[in-house]
Order: C-alpha cells, then structure tokens, then sequence
C-alpha cells in the first residue's frame, strides 16, 4: 500500500506494478539520506529599492534517525546580474551563515525545523553590493549544504530530481532564486486564460493536455502566480509556478513536468525537470492580456548528463 500511495504522489504516470523496482529505489535513496524540506515561503522575493523587503521561509530538516543525524547547515548566496544595462556584477557564492542544529526548534512532527529570514539589506551586505548596481529582475541565489554527525553532505548535485523539485512530495531543492521585483497588484495576471505550447524544445511537448484552459491564481508570494490545469482537475493538475519581475515572467526552477528519457543516468527515477530561461518571456505590467512564458526542460545538477537544455520552449497565455 505504502509504494501505490507514493506513486501518485511523486506523479508517476505508469502503474505501480510495473514501477514498483523505480518505486523501491527512490524509498531507499531517501531513507538512506537526508533532506531539508521546504515547508511553506512567507515571502520568496524582494522589492527593488526596499532594502527593508524580506526573504522569508520555513523548513525542516528530514533524516532517518528523525533530526538526530543533523549536525549543522550552511547556506551561501550569491548575486546572479540579469540586466547588464548597469554592470556586470555577478558575484560568485559566499558564505552566509552557518546554522547548528542547536539553532532549530522542534516542529509539531518531532523534526528540527527552522524560518530563513534576510532582508533586502541583508544580502546586499553579504555580497558586497549596493542597492543601485541591483536591479529589478537580478537575482539573489541560496544554496544550502545539509551536514549530517556521520560525515556525509547533500546539496542539490547529490540529489535526486525526485527530491529536489519544488512541486512535488519532498519539495527539497537546496538551493532558492530570491528575484527582484516590482510589486504588482494582486488581481493582475489572475483569472482563466488559453495557454497554448507555440514553440516545442528539443524534448518535445512539455505538458501533454497543452493547449487547455487554464487558471491562473495568486501564489506564495505578491508577484508569484501558479497555473492549474482546469480540464484534469487541481488536484491532478502539475504545479506550474512563475513571477512576474517588471517586463518579464520568470518560471521557478526545479518543477516536475513527466517521466524520465534519460534512463541511463545515474538515478533512473530521475524525471524532466523545467526551468526559467535567460532572457525569460516579455509582460507587460499594466496589461495582462496576453503574455508569454519561456520555459528550458531537462535535468540539471544530479544527472550530468542530461543538463538543461539550451532551446526553451514558448508558451502563450491569453486572457478569456
């Protein structure tokens, strides 16, 4: 009963009688390791020019001997500059603070949990930057190391893309993009739109119900929008998530989209993962009619041989 359960939750599409094996391999994968969990954001972005905007989040740390194994968790940031216009200013990861178990609490579920909170101010501290060489649509990037008391560490590139993806059960991806935004009002780019696939990547189609109706709805933060497919059904329906940063809509990294092609990697439970692409699609802020989403599918960090792809696919969204 335990393997059909995680079947559907990891949203396989085969049965579970001819995955059990797939099934069986990621129950041992994550039992024998660890993960910190994404529990929920309380804000995952920051205001452009407000240097008291907050990063906020909520996480648990997850390991077979229930925390015990936890010994301490490192988190480094680094600057990813997406509008040249004013610089280059790329700033490679620096250490941000070193978290010991002894600084997490206890949850409702017995496991160490902890909120990650930094200001604007904060990270420009960390980096050295300023607030005028950031703009809106640059980046600040988190990337967290989880050190267990036997020695071993996890961190994205040791992770499965099972566990490391943002919309499926474990929702550990070790690493958070915190963009730069200007804040838009809470009604716009809501409500049911025809979303359309105009351009294929190199992978195919992405999502096989597309072209469908689709709703769009206010996601875990101001400027973050979720999609749900309303042919299927919510509960059915991938997680499709994107931010609207100025004149762009960014698509968050490490989503689920279907099964695996590239078998023979080193995990074959691994499925496709999507990802933003660079420059992503153009909005328009003051009118949400029609926009579009470019989206770069493929496997990135775990399976080196299958990194994301370099042809996104486009979408189109039109407002009903």
């Amino acid at each position: 009963m335990r393997q059909i359960i995680l079947c559907v939750m990891l949203g396989l599409l085969v049965g579970c009688e001819t995955d059990e094996k797939a099934i069986t391999t990621v129950l041992e994968e994550v039992e024998r390791g660890a993960i910190i969990r994404t529990v929920s954001y309380n804000n995952g972005e920051v205001y452009v020019g407000d240097e008291n905007s907050m990063f906020s989040l909520n996480i648990e740390e997850q390991d077979i001997m229930d925390g015990d194994l936890l010994e301490s968790l490192l988190i480094y940031v680094s600057f990813i500059d997406r509008t040249p216009d004013n610089g280059s200013n790329n700033i490679e990861r620096i250490e941000l603070e070193t978290l010991l178990a002894s600084d997490f609490n206890e949850g409702p579920s017995g496991l160490p949990v902890k909120t990650l909170e930094y200001s604007y101010a904060e990270l420009l501290a960390a980096t050295g930057l300023s607030i005028d060489q950031t703009m809106c649509r640059d980046q600040f990037r988190l990337d967290l190391e989880l050190n267990l008391t036997d020695g071993r560490i996890f961190r994205t590139t040791n992770s499965a893309g099972t566990v490391v993806n943002n919309s499926g059960f474990f929702k550990s991806p070790f690493t958070y993009l915190i963009n730069i935004v200007s804040p838009i009002q809470e009604a716009e780019f809501t409500g049911i739109y025809f979303m359309e696939q105009i351009e294929e990547g190199p992978l195919g189609k992405t999502f096989p119900l597309i072209p469908t109706t689709v709703r769009l709805d206010r996601g875990h933060s101001n400027n973050v929008r979720t999609i749900t497919l309303l042919d299927i059904g919510t509960d059915d329906s991938p997680d499709i998530e994107f931010s609207i940063a100025c004149d762009y809509a960014e698509i968050t990294r490490y989503q689920k989209t279907k099964l695996p092609i590239c078998l023979h990697g080193p995990d074959p439970t691994d499925r496709i993962l999507i990802g933003p692409d660079n420059p992503p699609g153009l909005v328009d802020e003051i009118d949400d009619t029609v926009f579009e989403l470019y989206i770069l599918e493929g496997f990135e960090g775990y399976n080196t041989e299958c990194d994301l792809v370099d042809s996104p696919a486009k979408f189109r969204l039109t407002k009903q």
